[in-house]
This record gives C-alpha cells, sequence and structure tokens, in this order.
C-alpha cells in the first residue's frame, strides 16, 4: 500500500504524546439540568463513567471501580476519524476568533482556569474580550457548527427578516452559564457571549448570556439574540442550583458504587412510542408505519410491518453505549 498523507495526519489527531497528568474534574461542558422532570445537556450516566475510570486510573481510594475501568476500556467506543477531524476544525474555528480578537484590539486572554472546588468542577474559558464602548468585559463560549442543525441555533434568512434568531443548546447554556456564574458577575463584567459560527457556510449567531437571581431566590440563566438579530431575552428554566444538585449527583455516586440511571434511551418503550404517537410526535412515515401495523394487528394478521423503532441520540453517539448496554448493542 503506498503512503497516504491524509491517512498520516489523521493518526497525527489520535496521538496523546506527553500529556498533562492531573486530578480527575467534572466537567462544564458535561453539565445536566432537570426541568419540569425533563433533561437537559449531558447524561449523568455517561459523566459518572468518565469521572469513575478517571478517579481509579488517579488514586487508590477508588480500587473498588477496577471491574467498572477495566470494561470500559474494553468497550468504550474509541473516537471516529471522522470525529478527530470535527474536534479539530472545532479548536480551529476557536482560533480563528481568538486571532480576530487580538487584530481588532479587544483581546484580553484565552484558555482561563475555571475551578469550582466545592463540587470538583473545573473547565477553561475559550476567550474573554473587553468591550471597546463600555470597557466591560465579557466571557466568550465559541462554538462551531454545520450542515442542516445549525439552522436551530443560527436561524435562517426567512427567519431573520422575522426577528427571530434561534435557539442556543442547552448544553452549551449551561457550560457559560457556569462560567458566568462563578467567574464572570463581579462589576465590570458585561453578559456572556456564546458564538455560534458556520464553518461550512460562514454564517453566525451571538447571543448573550446572563445568570440572574428570581423571586425564587434561584439563578437562572437567560439567553438573548444579540447578532445579526436582537431579540427578547428569555429565561432558559434552567437554575445554577439544578445544574450543581446533579454534579452533587455523580460525586455522591462515586462515594457510594451506586451508577446512575441512564438519563435517556437508546430504544424507547412500546408505552413511550404509544404516547409519541397519540402526541402527534411521530414523524409522517413513522405515523403510518405505526398505522398500517397496528391495523394489521386489529385485523388478525401474523405477517406485520416492522415497530417503530426511536430512541436518543444521545444514547446512539455515546462512546459509552457498549458500557451501558452490553457487546451487541
Amino acid at each position: 500500500m503506498s503512503w497516504s498523507f491524509v491517512n498520516h495526519i489523521t493518526n497525527e489527531l489520535s496521538r496523546n504524546f506527553l500529556s498533562e497528568q492531573k486530578a480527575p474534574t467534572l466537567w462544564p461542558s458535561s453539565a445536566t439540568a432537570v426541568v419540569d422532570g425533563k433533561v437537559l445537556g449531558k447524561c449523568r450516566r455517561q459523566a459518572f463513567y468518565r469521572y469513575a475510570y478517571d478517579s481509579y486510573h488517579f488514586s487508590e481510594e477508588y480500587d473498588n471501580y477496577k471491574e467498572l475501568a477495566e470494561t470500559i476500556s474494553e468497550l468504550k467506543i474509541p473516537a471516529s476519524e471522522y470525529t478527530r477531524w470535527i474536534w479539530r476544525a472545532g479548536e480551529l474555528y476557536e482560533e480563528y476568533c481568538i486571532d480576530l480578537a487580538k487584530e481588532s484590539g479587544v483581546f484580553l486572554g484565552t484558555q482561563i482556569s475555571v475551578y469550582i472546588p466545592k463540587l470538583n468542577v473545573s473547565g477553561k474559558i475559550d476567550l474573554i474580550v473587553l468591550n471597546p464602548e463600555d470597557k466591560t468585559y465579557h466571557i466568550v463560549e465559541v462554538k462551531s457548527v454545520y450542515g442542516f442543525n445549525a439552522n436551530s441555533v443560527m436561524g435562517t434568512d426567512a427567519t431573520h427578516k422575522k426577528g427571530i434568531l434561534g435557539e442556543p443548546r442547552d448544553s452549551h447554556l449551561m457550560q457559560l452559564g457556569i462560567y458566568q456564574w462563578w467567574y464572570g458577575n463581579p462589576k465590570g463584567w458585561g453578559p456572556g457571549i456564546l458564538l455560534y459560527g458556520a464553518r461550512d457556510t460562514g454564517r453566525f449567531a451571538e447571543y448573550y448570556v446572563t445568570v440572574e437571581t428570581a423571586e425564587d431566590g434561584l439563578d437562572y440563566i437567560y439567553y438573548q439574540g444579540n447578532y445579526p438579530v436582537i431579540t427578547e431575552k428569555v429565561n432558559s428554566g434552567i437554575s445554577m442550583q439544578n445544574v450543581m444538585s446533579n454534579y452533587k449527583l455523580i460525586l455522591d455516586a462515586l462515594d457510594s458504587g451506586e451508577i446512575p440511571e441512564r438519563d435517556y434511551d437508546l430504544l424507547y418503550s412500546d408505552e413511550k412510542i404509544d404516547a409519541m404517537y397519540e402526541a402527534g410526535q411521530l414523524t409522517k412515515t413513522d405515523t403510518a408505519q405505526y398505522e398500517k401495523r397496528k391495523k394489521q394487528i386489529e385485523e388478525g394478521k401474523t405477517k406485520l410491518v416492522k415497530k417503530v423503532e426511536k430512541g436518543d441520540w444521545q444514547c446512539r453517539l455515546c462512546d459509552y453505549k457498549k458500557v451501558c448496554y452490553g457487546e451487541d448493542s
């Protein structure tokens, strides 16, 4: 086989040469909230698996996780070549914004460490800039997106004309919300900035993100479209107390040895599919398939069309899927 340039550089993306060793922590990018019974953000079991694995390899205190750590080593799905390229493209978009901040004279810092000791949560702020108009500081979280799904967070030209920007992802709101709440709320700091950039079309969208105390005494994450469309401020319904309580759940699980329940499903139960049909939440194709099967059953037929199978993408794309559901998942 002849040498391949793209294969060579792809393999380079997977190297972990002379990586920094540090105590395991929980991550702002893996934040979770439960609002009105609905889980938002990352699966707590997924976060637990990573944290337990890292803790086992870092400290003898967690030797009781030997079997789980060995199972994770065997069954965790490695990042694909495609995924590693996506990660690097995201890093390049972030570097692009940092370079432009420097060129335009508003750059203050990058990769600023944030640490919440009580809950062992640590992360790094992408970028901090200075507003030249009022001299306030802004935390900037940069997220690159692409494809059709980018429209959900950035809107389209048609929705922009109607004054609609989009809706930021819950996980991104929580990540920036943590930084804003813990680091960026003193006097002299403005709203956090959540910047989405499409690396395929060059389009972008910017949201202001704040953490504000409501009448119930909780600190909620708010967001507001800022560019290219200014929208009304929206309370996400996610409080920082809610987010922190879910980090506490993972810490408690590590100490107790009780693995958290799954927050999402690889395959929905028949009952959930029935409920989705009744609520009109199935696609047109799935609805037709569901109704055809139901009619066949009512008519007593033995040869039936396949059941409608649906599940959460969080499980389908999870690196720990085989650890959680078994090798055949």
